[in-house]
This record gives C-alpha cells, sequence and structure tokens, in this order.
C-alpha cells in the first residue's frame, strides 16, 4: 500500500532564505586606507559598525593584522590613525594585480594562448616547511594537482610565485614547463580537463552572494559611511567569491560564463559608488580599476 501524501500541516517548512555573509573585518580595514597607505581609526571603526561589527571585533582583526606585520597602529583609540607597512603594500598588490587580471579577462585583454604550464617539485621530508609553501603558493594561484607533486595551471604562474616564495626554493625545487599538447585520461580535449579538474559548479555557486549582495539596495544618498560600507560589502563578497575561483580562461568556460557576468555587474555599480563620492579611501587614485589595491 502506498503511503499517504502529507497534509499541508505535516509538510516540511520551507527553508529560510540564505542570510548574506558577514563582511570580514580585514576587508573594512583594507577599504578605509587612502593611497598614502593611512586609514584613520574613526572611520573604519564607522565604516565597521555601518556593515554589522561592533568595534570589539574590527580591533581584534587590527591585533591580528599588527601582528602580521601587514600595519601599525600610530595614536590610540578613535583619534589613531593605521599605517600600512611595506608588508602589507606587498600583500595589497598582490590582490589588486589579481582583481585586475580578473577584470581583464573578462574584457577580452588577456587572452589563452593555448598553453598549459606544469610545476612539478620533490621536497625531502625535513624540509616540510618549505614543501607546504610549495603547495599553498601553487594552489592559491589557482594550480591544480595532477599527480603528487605535480601541478597544471592554464595561466603563467612564475613571476607570482616569485612575490609568494623564496628565490632559493624556486631554483633549488621547482621545475616548470609549458606543453600544448596535454593528455589527462578521460578528457577529450582542453575544456574536458578543465571541467575535471576545475569543476564549473562550485566556481558558479561561490558568487551567490555576490549576486544577492548585487541585488540588495544600496544607500539612497550621498553620506560617505554608507557609501563606503556599501562599497566594502560588494568588494568582500567578490573577494570571497575570488578565493573559490581559478579564474580559468574564459576559453575553457561554457559561454557566457555567469561569474564573470556577475564581475561585469560588479564593476558596474562599483563605478556607479564612485561618480557619486569619487574622493572615498576605496577609490583612491592609486588603485586603478581594481578595489583595495
Amino acid at each position: 500500500m502506498s503511503a499517504a501524501a502529507p497534509t499541508p500541516a505535516a509538510a516540511a517548512p520551507a527553508a529560510a532564505p540564505a542570510a548574506a555573509p558577514a563582511v570580514s573585518a580585514r576587508t573594512v580595514i583594507d577599504g578605509c586606507f587612502s593611497a598614502d597607505g593611512r586609514a584613520p581609526l574613526a572611520t573604519v571603526y564607522d565604516v565597521g559598525l555601518a556593515v554589522g561589527l561592533p568595534e570589539q571585533t574590527v580591533r581584534l582583526a587590527i591585533r591580528r593584522m599588527q601582528a602580521a606585520g601587514e600595519l601599525q597602529q600610530i595614536g590610540r583609540g578613535r583619534a589613531g590613525t593605521l599605517e600600512r607597512t611595506p608588508e602589507g603594500r606587498a600583500s595589497a598588490g598582490r590582490e589588486a594585480r589579481l582583481l585586475e587580471f580578473a577584470f581583464a579577462q573578462d574584457a577580452g585583454a588577456a587572452p589563452w594562448d593555448g598553453a598549459w604550464r606544469l610545476h612539478a617539485f620533490t621536497v625531502p621530508e625535513s624540509r616540510r616547511t618549505e614543501r607546504d609553501a610549495l603547495r599553498s603558493a601553487l594552489t592559491a594561484l589557482g594550480a591544480a594537482p595532477l599527480a603528487p607533486g605535480l601541478y597544471l595551471s592554464p595561466h603563467e604562474l612564475r613571476e607570482e610565485l616569485a612575490h609568494a616564495l623564496s628565490p632559493a626554493t624556486i631554483a633549488k625545487r621547482l621545475l616548470s614547463a609549458t606543453s600544448r599538447e596535454l593528455e589527462v585520461p578521460g578528457c577529450a580535449d582542453d575544456s574536458a580537463i578543465a571541467e575535471f579538474l576545475w569543476p564549473a559548479a562550485p566556481t558558479r555557486a561561490a558568487y551567490a552572494p555576490l549576486d544577492r549582495a548585487l541585488a540588495s539596495p544600496g544607500p539612497r544618498g550621498d553620506d560617505p559611511i554608507e557609501l563606503t560600507a556599501r562599497a566594502i560589502t560588494l568588494a568582500d563578497a567578490l573577494d570571497r567569491a575570488l578565493a573559490e575561483d581559478p579564474l580559468l580562461p574564459l576559453e575553457l568556460r561554457a559561454a557566457d560564463w555567469p561569474p564573470a557576468r556577475t564581475r561585469t555587474a560588479f564593476l558596474r555599480e562599483w563605478e556607479s559608488i564612485e561618480q557619486r563620492h569619487p574622493t572615498l579611501p576605496v577609490f583612491s587614485p592609486s588603485r586603478g580599476s581594481a578595489p583595495f589595491g
């Protein structure tokens, strides 16, 4: 005998819409630095409050970034100022280059040359820290493992690897090669290799929070704190998406790739906010088109 259909009262309740992720305190801090590498603490705390972060949460993030050598605090309380260190400026530069590359690729200004880059390393167990650094640097740049110690990317990574690894590690441990004829078992062509190693579905899903943020209403007025909060909220959602996105060449993705459309929508709103208040720190001239560079 078949089971009776559940009555409306017995049916499971509809799932509540997913809440938008909280903006990270680090993104708030980064977004308040001006072109000269300074951020007034009063602005940092006010923007944090505007995106729902208590001052204590922001203070803890400042301490972590200071302990990591990325910034230093001059003065105390709201009258103080944050200053980026050389290490902090280098980190911001890497993030800006990533964003600029993503936007250039979307615009067709960075087409794929059709070559695969392979990076291999063998590091003894006694040098585990060095081995972990190589693995972390490659995966952070979107390379995928083909075999133990062998990583693949469609992009030239050596310049960025030079920023992340010591010259000795690169010279002694890293072997690199380029191939235009790559065969991976079960993959008929380059697009199949891309889908096998970098599945499209997780990347598309990573942009859902940014899509929701873009669909939510922004500030109606020109209050600088509210506009900064809006820009930082969008930039944080983009940053989280890019952390999951290997930024494969569009030639290896489906036509009308959704993440590229989302990034284009992000740029439109970013530029719209900038037109309303171009002197905000998030739009300082040194950043170019990339948020928080």
